[in-house]
């Protein structure tokens, strides 16, 4: 038992090789002037004609080609002018970027070892200043912090 696309085919098939189609011919009084074998078959004008045709057709096509080139390359190079400018900006902006992060995290740092130095003489001299990082002595003298 085939299936229903099976007969389908086959019914199909067996139509088409039994009532084979004729391709269907134009006719006798039409002119192609699209193509330049056609030419051959005339005389006199007529096939001068074609050919001025056939050669201005060639021309037109020519200068479309041309034209199409141009602006295929116009396009790659506005394209890779584009890319190029975001190379730029990118690496420009990761720059950026990380001296940021760096200043960042080396005010981080020195506030941080102020802190520490500040604490440090506080807890070992007891009476620091910090504006001028000095302590003041038992003999009633300013010295700094070391």
């Amino acid at each position: 038992m085939t299936s229903r696309t099976g007969r389908w085919l086959s019914i199909t098939a067996a139509v088409t090789l039994a009532f084979p189609v004729a391709p269907i011919a134009a006719p006798a009084h039409a002119q192609s002037w699209g193509n330049a074998s056609s030419c051959w078959s005339r005389e006199g004008r007529d096939r001068e004609r074609c050919e001025r045709d056939q050669q201005r057709r060639n021309r037109e096509e020519a200068e479309r080609n041309r034209s199409r080139d141009r602006d295929r390359n116009r396009e790659r190079d506005r394209r890779n002018d584009a890319k190029t400018d975001g190379i730029v900006i990118g690496v420009v902006g990761a720059a950026v970027l990380a001296g940021v992060i760096a200043a960042a995290t080396s005010g981080n740092r020195n506030d941080r070892e102020k802190r520490d130095r500040r604490n440090y003489c506080m807890e070992r001299y007891g009476n620091y200043d910090e504006r001028s990082d000095s302590y003041r002595a038992r003999d009633g003298r300013w010295y700094r912090c070391e």
